[in-house]
């Protein structure tokens, strides 16, 4: 009988706990449907604005080309070499 209604317990606070994040999840979703076009605007209007002060700046003007491709520069230190492979090897 305890453990009837130890478990009865458990699955009401577990249908709370799901009913309450599906609540949250709705509002949440709602809020972010809302602020969309906002965050859109305003990424936006950012954008415009990095370019013009790159631009005035001279840093990626018309006539001179960017490098983009970095993996010409690599970020990480390698070790270029020889090396064994171990994924057969026996200990």
């Amino acid at each position: 009988m305890k453990n009837l209604l130890t478990s009865f317990v458990a699955v009401v606070i577990g249908l709370f706990t799901v009913s309450f994040a599906a609540i949250m999840a709705l509002f949440m979703g709602i809020a972010a449907l809302i602020a969309k076009p906002f965050i859109k605007r305003k990424l936006a209007s950012e954008g415009v604005e990095f370019e013009q002060r790159t631009f005035s700046e001279g840093f990626a003007g018309r006539d001179r080309k960017v490098n983009t491709d970095y993996r010409e520069q690599p970020s990480h230190n390698t070790i270029d070499g020889e090396f064994e492979d171990i994924t057969m090897r026996k200990c």
